[in-house]
């Protein structure tokens, strides 16, 4: 494993902190649509991190097929939500656990045909937080994230809610890795 030098962790650097992701805007692609999906550095071999940053931020940009990108859709305002949680016994093989959770609004055919194109399908999601501007990224070309749970709610009332909420799973070595290249998106 290579030796990192670990200074001034947390504390006071950041002017100014906040949850929530920016612009409501999520990006999804199927991971079969890439020729390459750049990844984070390993922590321990010939190719491993130098510093801290390397092993969560991907370091090359993602490249796609011909005539294939992201799909930019449009979440409801802070129903964007990432956890990253640990799993598996510490002293064994524990990994990342990595949801992104957003909700879409209404019920137009266009929302029900995507959720049935993408379900149960390999796939690299993308999310911009809010505060920092830092895109991360939920799937790799090792473990493809995919749509866990999906359901849509139409309430009884009129001025009740009528929305699809989605959750995006991986499980990773690392928490939802950063994303520093051009989102490139299907051509048009």
């Amino acid at each position: 494993m290579a030796k990192i030098k670990i200074e001034n962790i947390g504390g006071t650097g950041d002017c100014e902190v906040s949850g929530a992701f920016s612009q409501t805007e999520i990006y999804v692609a199927l991971l079969d649509d890439f020729e390459k999906v750049g990844g984070v550095k390993a922590r321990c071999g010939d190719a491993a991190a130098k510093n801290l940053t390397e092993l969560v931020t991907i370091q090359e940009q993602h490249v796609f097929k011909s005539d294939c990108g992201f799909t930019r859709i449009k979440a409801i305002a802070e129903t964007v939500k990432l956890e990253g949680n640990q799993l598996g016994d510490v002293n064994k093989s524990p990994i990342f656990e990595n949801k992104l959770t957003f909700q879409l609004l209404g019920s137009r055919p266009e929302i029900l045909g995507f959720k049935r194109y993408f379900k149960g399908r390999e796939l690299v999601v993308l999310a911009t937080e809010y505060g920092s501007g830092q895109v991360r990224q939920i799937g790799s070309a090792e473990f493809g994230a995919k749509f866990k749970e999906m359901s849509s709610l139409i309430d009884a009332p009129v001025e009740g809610e009528n929305t699809s909420t989605i959750v995006v799973q991986d499980k990773q070595l690392y928490e939802a890795a950063i994303y520093n290249f051009d989102i490139e998106l299907q051509p048009a």
